[in-house]
């Protein structure tokens, strides 16, 4: 079982870039990731042998931000005193930051990459601080974050590295129907709905504040996603089990999605935004 009880385990978030050694450096030397895997046009980065990002060298021109796709992809750390070491990073090397924020459950920083890839970094609350109501709905708050406190705690570390166990913990998702996406989400993945307004949904497989979330706030400005388009190319989910593979195709080709089996045990999954999921079967 993933943690909080959920049925699914996020893997990479993999973007299409131009610039490919500007994008590495960024995620390697700012963020601290290590390199997994590298050939001609090409690199994966994580922690610790968990892959968090892939990057994907495209001669495509335009605007990471010009299609629906990636809002942020959002890297939980374990601890806060981990959060406050990559806040002293960033800010020690005047990393623009788009902001910060208390959410409730969580307190998370937000920047993004040198081509505009949204990122957050943000470390969960203790559980028994969330607003968990009776139907299983976990409020979610848009607070001022202690970013002093957070910032003072912060341990300067060369050469820095991303702690060990950070993980993908959401993908935030730009699309052109906030609620017409988390019904498809929800259907084809089996999630529920934590938190919405009209304008967005928070959805989650188990007892999570969000494992995928969406809106439409920009929606007037982008268009369909194309392959090789900058930005998002696709994001990865792990399954425990082929059945729960299989059962996810079928649910996909019921919802009229296009499907393709890229591998006996890796499915894409495209929306009708041109979002790519991808689900794959994990290692055992």
């Amino acid at each position: 079982m993933y943690p909080y009880n959920s049925q699914v385990y996020l893997g990479e978030v993999a973007l299409n870039v131009r610039d490919l050694a500007q994008e590495k450096a960024f995620y390697e030397i700012v963020l601290g990731m290590d390199v997994i895997d590298e050939r001609e046009g090409y690199v994966r980065l994580g922690v610790a042998g968990q892959p968090l990002v892939a990057l994907y060298e495209t001669s495509a021109t335009g605007s990471s931000q010009a299609s629906f796709g990636l809002y942020h992809m959002a890297i939980v750390l374990p601890s806060r005193q981990t959060l406050g070491d990559v806040f002293k990073r960033l800010a020690d090397l005047e990393v623009p930051f788009v902001g910060g924020a208390d959410h409730g459950y969580s307190e998370a920083l937000y920047l993004e990459d040198p081509e505009g890839n949204g990122i957050e970094l943000y470390r969960d609350k203790p559980v028994q601080e969330w607003d968990i109501r009776e139907d299983g709905r976990i409020i979610g708050v848009t607070e001022e974050l202690d970013a002093q406190a957070i910032y003072d705690m912060g341990e300067k570390h060369e050469p820095f590295h991303l702690a060990p166990g950070s993980r993908m913990g959401h993908v935030h998702l730009s699309t052109r129907h906030a609620s017409q996406s988390s019904a498809f989400y929800q259907e084809l993945l089996a999630m529920s709905e934590k938190f919405a307004m009209p304008s967005a949904s928070w959805i989650a497989s188990g007892d999570y504040h969000h494992h995928l979330a969406v809106n439409e706030w920009a929606a007037p400005q982008q268009s369909t996603r194309e392959i090789k388009e900058p930005g998002l190319a696709y994001y990865v989910l792990e399954l425990a089990t082929k059945s729960d593979l299989l059962a996810i195709a079928r649910r996909a080709e019921n919802l009229g999605a296009q499907v393709t089996w890229l591998t006996s045990t890796l499915l894409s999954v495209t929306d009708a935004d041109g979002i790519q999921t991808r689900l794959r079967l994990a290692k055992k």
